[in-house]
């Protein structure tokens, strides 16, 4: 039986709750990753995936924008839009991110770690040691080791 330790990717990326928006918006670019858990005090505290950063109705008045992974295409000049679009410019990592993330440890069971990710809908898991970040497990994790 495989374990989460066989597949774990150990050159994870984080950042501080204090990342601003852009710099979470160059970093995934550079990195081409689109999750980024976010660790205050070794501890994670939460993740800003590539879903919390696209415009969202809640967010931003629709339709005047279509949003791309890196590019935001403003349709007809509208004053409320870019006046949420630079507040949402102004956020910061914790202002973004969400705080319920699927956690994992090296030894738990690969085949019921994916099963865990299939239907509770995530893309990944976060490995955790004594509760601290040690590595990432992505679907394309999973199909770069186990195919």
């Amino acid at each position: 039986m495989k374990k989460i330790a066989d597949v774990v990717n150990k050159e994870v990326i984080f950042i501080s709750k204090e990342t601003s928006f852009d710099d979470i918006i160059s970093i995934m670019k550079e990195k081409g990753v689109g999750r980024l858990p976010v660790v205050s005090e070794e501890k994670v505290i939460g993740v800003v995936t590539r879903d919390d950063i696209l415009i969202r109705e809640e967010k931003a008045p629709l339709p005047p924008v279509i949003a791309f992974w890196d590019l935001l295409i403003t349709l007809p000049g509208n004053k409320e839009f870019k006046s949420k679009l630079k507040k949402i410019a102004s956020f910061k990592a914790e202002d973004i991110m969400t705080e319920e993330f699927l956690s994992s440890s090296l030894e738990d069971d690969l085949e019921e770690v994916v099963t865990k990710m299939i239907e509770e809908e995530y893309s990944y898991t976060l490995v955790l040691e004594d509760e601290k970040l040690i590595g990432i497990v992505t679907k394309s994790d999973l199909i770069k080791t186990c195919f």
